[in-house]
């Protein structure tokens, strides 16, 4: 345990609490951890210091007298210096503290968990442990990302900085590998590693999506041609952003960029969100469909996350649809998650599509997902995205364990 004289002051926690006994306790345990912690008993003394201080960590009791813990989630969802994790504390029953983590996560604030009263000390810590020394750099790294331009991004793409990271999807009932995500990924020589919620809005905003795009594509396809020889139904996703969705000439660059390489069609798989699609539904038509009559896969992506989901479905020609994994990581001990990730593979089938799960980070969501009919699956369990050499040397890795030890033989069933 640290030392509770040794106060960090780079990590502060707002613990906000109506009563102040409690308030008192896990003020307590931020102290032990050697953090800082900062103490108000209403929703307006916490709006107050949102206003001139910035946290790492915010706890909140759901119950705050005439103000609830929804609308200070709100308040902090609007605020520009978002904390590292929050922690909502309650007494409410299960099922709404379940909705008030999926309502966080709605709004931005992804690293949202629920403890319930009466609070429980070893689990607490264990909320405020993981990311000391993540907290303690963040300030630095935040002011340091902020100075990034447009021109730096633009110089980072003429010296070949930003490349394409694969992650492997897999066959859930056999454990094959089917084919990979390719994910855009920016080691600046400048800034070091720039993540793409900093980079891909910059952008859109500069002008070079489309050159990113074509790169990202282009790479891809290099890389699929290289698996075909062994995998001949290997597939790659490229994800492709709203604003190329009304670029009519596109369909014939990527035919012209297939052509090129001398990878069919049907290796190609283009990922596009709900929102992207729905933005404007008349020009994503026209592409999307083009794009289809080509041979090209279009994969729904983040499923169930916007507001027109089955609407989408319905009316775009999808061929694949991926969960999203705000649904996928919790589906085994969240009943309304099960439900939502079920019934998506049901309705998927239903129009002959593929399901992908992606988030997969451990082997009995493998396994339960695949006796639920998932096809493909994505995430940590497998792999993280790699550069194409440790992509190479993972799969040869993969492929070279017995069939038992990357399938699901077992397949674990789940209780709706």
């Amino acid at each position: 345990m640290l030392d509770p004289t040794n106060h960090n002051p780079a990590i502060d926690v707002l613990v906000v609490d109506d009563d102040p006994v409690q308030g008192a306790i896990v003020s307590g345990v931020c102290t032990k951890l050697g953090y800082r912690p900062h103490f108000a008993s209403s929703y307006h003394e916490a709006a107050a210091r949102l206003a001139t201080g910035r946290f790492d960590y915010i706890t909140i009791d759901l119950s705050l007298g005439d103000h609830d813990g929804i609308e200070l989630l709100r308040l902090i969802a609007e605020t520009e210096a978002k904390p590292r994790r929050i922690i909502v504390i309650s007494g409410c029953e299960e099922r709404i503290l379940n909705a008030t983590v999926r309502m966080a996560h709605a709004v931005g604030m992804l690293d949202t968990i629920s403890l319930p009263k009466p609070i429980d000390l070893a689990l607490l810590r264990g909320a405020l442990a993981p990311f000391q020394e993540a907290a303690a750099s963040r300030r630095g790294v935040d002011a340091r990302l902020s100075d990034i331009t447009v021109e730096d991004l633009r110089r980072g793409l003429d010296d070949g900085e930003v490349y394409a990271a694969f992650q492997p999807k897999i066959d859930l009932s056999t454990g094959k590998v089917t084919g990979c995500e390719a994910l855009a990924r920016w080691d600046s020589a400048a800034f070091g590693p720039v993540g793409p919620d900093v980079f891909i809005p910059l952008a859109e905003q500069g002008g070079l999506i489309k050159t990113m795009t074509l790169r990202m594509l282009r790479d891809s396809m290099t890389f699929a041609a290289a698996f075909l020889p062994t995998e001949p139904k290997f597939v790659v996703a490229v994800n492709l952003s709203a604003s190329l969705l009304s670029d009519t000439s596109l369909p014939e660059e990527v035919e012209c960029l297939l052509a090129e390489i001398g990878v069919p069609a049907r290796s190609l798989m283009i990922e596009v969100t709900e929102t992207t699609a729905m933005a404007d539904v008349g020009r994503a038509m026209d592409v999307l469909l083009r794009l289809r009559l080509k041979g090209i896969g279009i994969s729904m992506d983040d499923f169930g996350t916007g507001y027109s989901s089955l609407s989408a479905l319905a009316r775009m020609p999808f061929s694949e649809l991926k969960i999203d994994r705000s649904f996928v990581k919790d589906c085994l001990t969240d009943a309304d998650m099960w439900k939502i990730v079920s019934s998506s593979v049901a309705i998927a089938h239903q129009y002959n599509m593929k399901v992908v799960a992606e988030g997969i980070e451990d082997a009995a969501t493998w396994h339960a997902l695949d006796a639920l009919g998932c096809d493909i699956g994505q995430g940590f369990e497998f792999s993280r995205a790699l550069r194409q050499d440790a992509f190479v040397e993972w799969y040869r890795g993969w492929m070279a364990r017995p069939p038992a030890t990357r399938a699901a033989v077992v397949p674990l069933q789940r209780e709706a």
